[in-house]
């Protein structure tokens, strides 16, 4: 069974259909909500963003399970990273032994063929209000899992804004510290085979609050 976080339905119905979901196993879906799972699946995997009432939820879930004398198997997998906050939470639950646990960063999210998203809800608010400038670093890394994909490198990155250069430096310093992606081959007429120029010629990031 796979229960999902409500905020994550969306993101994931755009590149998981439910279809997809059977097909790799998954026979029952359910939303994460604050009442008892009943569910007949032995084994249960829960796609979560890494949120403290989350992870009480989940806690609420094992132990009404362990109640009725189920012995499930439990999988944690947080989006877009497991904290050690979340895993604090489920040692003072008394459930961090029963569960396993994963991460998945979902990156960008295409809506169109040129407007993708990163889907984080509360990423303005954590980082301008509570001080987290934890989803600059998921937009820079992001940014840069998109290079292989359009012919290599992005020679120039400009930010305009606090919070622009900030995520502009990141991603400088993952170029600095990863090798450059491998550029796709284009193949000639003649069968012979030539590196693809980049798709990028400049990056301009700008800042919500300019």
């Amino acid at each position: 069974a796979l229960v999902i976080d409500p905020t994550l339905s969306g993101p994931l119905g755009l590149i998981a259909e439910k279809q997809l979901l059977k097909d790799h196993g998954v026979e029952k879906t359910y939303h994460l909500r604050g009442e008892p799972l009943d569910t007949d699946q032995r084994r249960i995997m829960y796609l979560v963003r890494e949120k403290i009432s989350n992870m009480k939820l989940i806690a609420d879930h094992i132990r009404s399970h362990q109640q009725q004398r189920q012995k499930l198997e439990y999988f944690v997998c947080m989006v877009p990273r497991k904290t050690i906050v979340c895993e604090r939470v489920l040692e003072e639950e008394g459930v961090y032994g029963e569960v396993q646990l994963g991460e998945f960063d979902l990156d960008f999210i295409p809506f169109e063929d040129d407007l993708i998203s990163l889907e984080v809800q509360d990423g303005f608010r954590e980082c301008t209000v509570e001080g987290d400038p934890s989803v600059l670093y998921y937009a820079a890394r992001s940014l840069l899992r998109l290079e292989p994909l359009f012919g290599g490198r992005i020679p120039r990155i400009r930010g305009k804004g606090h919070d622009a250069r900030t995520v502009a430096e990141i991603l400088l310093r993952l170029q600095r510290e990863e090798p450059p992606p491998p550029s796709p081959p284009v193949w000639g007429p003649a069968g012979d085979a030539t590196a693809q120029d980049p798709e990028f010629e400049e990056l301009v990031i700008i800042d919500r609050e300019v």
